[in-house]
């Protein structure tokens, strides 16, 4: 997969790998601000460029077999790749779109939920395709495949 680096609009290869816990404890707080110690139970996932360590996004996601579905439990983008300056653009598509390539995977049909802060309902609703569900927003099927299309695959 590849990033845009949004003041040259150069593609730079990416890659998304599991973290371990111990990753999460070293994390900059001067780039992340979540607790990501509160992810005990669910796999951790980091985005960084090919040649570099450091971590541009990260998420965590939660297996929820009963209900055929992957559930978002936390997504940060580092703290120089949000806003209007951003470094690189995508880094969150990348991740949601991981998200939904393991719903695949595990026959869930691309189902993928989160519940998202109030100030940021619309902009996954209208960046991403995430339609609601009472507290949560969701996505599934076609929509889930066209954003791995979209962000994994650049297409």
């Amino acid at each position: 997969m590849k990033l845009k680096r949004k003041n040259t609009g150069e593609w730079v290869e990416a890659i998304i790998e599991q973290v371990s816990p111990e990753y999460l404890t070293v994390l900059p707080e001067d780039r992340f601000s979540f607790d990501w110690s509160k992810t005990k139970g669910t796999e951790v996932f980091g985005i960084r460029l090919k040649n570099e360590e450091s971590p541009l996004g990260i998420i965590s996601i939660e297996d929820i077999p009963s209900e055929l579905r992957i559930f978002i439990r936390l997504l940060e983008v580092s703290r120089e790749n949000t806003g209007r300056n951003k470094i690189y653009e995508g880094i969150a598509g990348c991740l949601i779109a991981f998200a939904c390539i393991i719903a695949f995977q595990k026959d869930y049909d691309g189902f993928v939920s989160l519940i998202p802060k109030t100030e940021l309902i619309n902009h996954y609703k209208r960046k991403y395709g995430f339609r609601e569900f009472g507290t949560h927003l969701f996505l599934e099927g076609e929509r889930s495949d066209f954003l791995i299309k979209q962000y994994l695959e650049n297409g």
